[in-house]
């Protein structure tokens, strides 16, 4: 696959991918759904620290769109909160995902390698590769939007 630098163009490519219509603002689609606005106030952040997939301290979740929030029927999104020391364990998904950095400062780490990520660093870790992220020793709380297919499996490799 060829390298893909800017969100937007990695957002078409995915959506052409997996059958995903695309337009542009102001234009509706015939049999798709209306526009919906989520409030801030509407959903639950539930505590999540005690998944599999998580360890170090305290982690809160909240799915947006995905599953069974009766929103987006191919994709996911959500946005995940980590405390200070928190991370993932090392873990790999059937689908591509794609990391939005919100708040605060994180890492994340892959074939030996980690980064130091904070607000405004956007994160591409193609399907398959086995990876982890989250607050980690940063002394930093960090929060990221998290965007995969919704029937993506993910698996802890650690």
């Amino acid at each position: 696959m060829e390298r893909i630098t800017r969100i937007g163009d990695y957002l078409r490519t995915l959506a052409a991918r997996v059958g995903l219509p695309m337009c542009g603002a102001g234009r509706t689609m015939e049999g798709t759904h209306r526009m919906e606005v989520v409030r801030a106030a509407e959903g639950e952040t539930v505590e999540s620290s005690t998944a599999e997939i998580f360890q170090g301290g305290h982690v809160w979740a909240r799915r947006i769109a995905g599953g069974d929030t009766g929103r987006g029927d191919q994709m996911s999104f959500g946005i995940v909160q980590f405390a200070a020391g928190a991370r993932t364990k090392l873990h790999r998904h059937t689908s591509d995902q794609l990391l939005y950095v919100v708040a605060g400062i994180g890492k994340v780490g892959a074939g030996g390698e980690e980064h130091v990520i904070s607000a405004g660093d956007f994160i591409h870790i193609p399907a398959g590769e086995d990876h982890w992220h989250g607050a980690g020793d940063t002394g930093s709380p960090m929060s990221h939007i998290t965007i995969m297919l919704d029937d993506a499996v993910s698996t802890v490799t650690e």
